[in-house]
């Protein structure tokens, strides 16, 4: 889809339309006709490399000129932090409703552009019409569990899981497999570390309907391999059912089509740079053309782009849907404010390209993995580029308490405790300041556990080694 090369491509046009939206000019629509297009439809990418305080970033360091330096946030799993130029397409957008009300712009082709966008995220062969817009991830596993429910028959009823993985695509499954009578097939943390092949074991036993699985892990980023897994699913007719809210954006290209994904779900509040309020759904278009949407409404039917209100005949409203992964949209109208400021955010990383946002957050998390294990810490044996979980070794504080202890500090270093895991997850406004803190509020935090930690050998296991318990 969007190879390295494509992402260095230059574009002058594009680096002065961000810095026009940053200043609150420009307008998102005037900045959509400078967006150049290959012909294929996939997009050229600028290089927009800034030097800030001596640190090299991705981007124009003005886009985290909102962002309090009064703390080191490493949480971006959580949440990223907005983007400058993002909030000032929100701003405007809440301005024009306040100033004319009769035209806060066209959110339903905003909503269009951010199909797109989301699409050439996705690979090669994913297009817009391909793409649903739902209100949250858990509204997304739902719909997905609505269509997949004829999955589970008597002789094959279970839905793998991991264990320790996200509610958003864990629990519109167990209501599936208690209202069919089915099994919510939970695997084990692996003590090798190695997620795939503990998933392909359990699929062995051929009596797995759905695999619903993240590309990495959560609590600690831990890689799943979905290339070796989606060959299994194939082969064993099995449907996949990605949550990748925790790696589009920053991970790399996840390649939906090449994977046979039946749905692909991103929520827009972290790795998308978007507010909260929205989901995107890749839907395969096998599933799609006969699928039931969770709630009925005008705005996914034939002819409502053409008219503001369907007519109302003897049988009611017209009940045809729109073509396309649409008619699975959620209702209401698309939001004015959250559909310009993700496309914003969408064009900022199709801008840099994936691939080298990876390149550059794997060279941080590179740097913590190097010093975590030099303090004793477990890390693991292969991670997203994005995000690291650390957890302790015995001699060490809990990973919850060291977590309070460097949120207590005179200036706060934030990260997050995910089921024994602390996940450090930077983006592109850490700074190399910032990785300085973090590393020095570690080795800190270990307190007077360090004395204890290096008579037992400074213990620094990769997690899943041989030797982990």
């Amino acid at each position: 889809a969007m190879t390295p090369s494509q992402s260095e491509q230059g574009s002058g046009e594009r680096s002065k339309a961000h810095k026009d939206a940053a200043q609150g000019g420009g307008g998102t629509h005037d900045r959509e006709q400078q967006r150049p297009k290959e012909k294929q439809g996939q997009y050229q990418h600028s290089q927009l490399l800034y030097t800030s305080r001596g640190t090299t970033m991705l981007l124009d360091a003005s886009e985290w000129d909102r962002l309090s330096r009064n703390a080191v946030y490493f949480d971006s799993a959580g949440r990223t932090p907005t983007p400058l130029s993002t909030l000032r397409v929100g701003e405007a957008a809440l301005l024009r409703k306040a100033a004319t009300p009769w035209s806060i712009g066209d959110a339903v082709q905003m909503r269009n552009d951010v199909r797109e966008r989301y699409a050439a995220l996705l690979g090669a062969g994913v297009c817009a019409q391909d793409i649903a817009v739902v209100p949250s991830c858990s509204y997304a596993m739902s719909l997905a569990a609505n269509m997949l429910s004829h999955k589970l028959v008597a002789s094959r009823c279970a839905v793998l899981v991991l264990e320790g993985q996200n509610h958003s695509n864990v629990m519109a499954w167990q209501v599936l497999c208690r209202r069919r009578g089915g099994d919510l097939a939970i695997v084990a943390r692996p003590a090798d570390g190695d997620w795939a092949r503990a998933v392909l074991s359990r699929l062995n036993a051929n009596d797995v309907a759905v695999c619903a699985l993240p590309p990495c892990h959560w609590c600690d980023g831990a890689i799943i391999d979905l290339v070796a897994v989606s060959e299994a699913c194939k082969s064993l007719d099995v449907s996949l059912v990605i949550d990748a809210t925790q790696f589009v954006g920053a991970g790399g290209v996840l390649h939906a089509k090449a994977l046979g994904a039946a749905v692909v779900a991103s929520s827009i509040h972290k790795w998308l740079l978007g507010p909260y309020g929205a989901a995107l759904l890749y839907v395969d278009a096998a599933l799609y053309e006969t699928a039931t949407p969770l709630e009925h409404h005008d705005r996914n039917r034939e002819g409502a782009d053409l008219v503001e209100c369907l007519p109302m005949g003897d049988a009611g409203y017209p009940e045809g849907f729109m073509p396309g992964a649409q008619r699975l949209d959620s209702g209401g109208r698309p939001s004015y404010i959250v559909m310009p400021m993700l496309r914003n955010s969408l064009d900022l990383i199709l801008d840099l390209g994936v691939q080298r946002i990876a390149d550059t957050l794997r060279e941080i998390t590179s740097k913590i993995r190097e010093r975590a294990a030099a303090l004793g810490f477990k890390v693991p044996n292969a991670h997203v580029p994005h995000i690291i979980g650390l957890r302790c070794a015995a001699w060490m504080p809990s990973a919850e308490e060291i977590v309070r202890r460097l949120a207590q500090l005179p200036r706060p270093v934030i990260v997050a405790e995910r089921f024994g895991a602390i996940r450090i997850s930077p983006y592109l406004h850490n700074t190399d300041a910032d990785l300085d803190c973090l590393l020095e509020a570690l080795e800190n935090a270990l307190g007077g556990s360090d004395e204890q930690g290096h008579s037992d050998g400074g213990r620094n296991d990769a997690i899943g080694s041989s030797d982990d318990a």
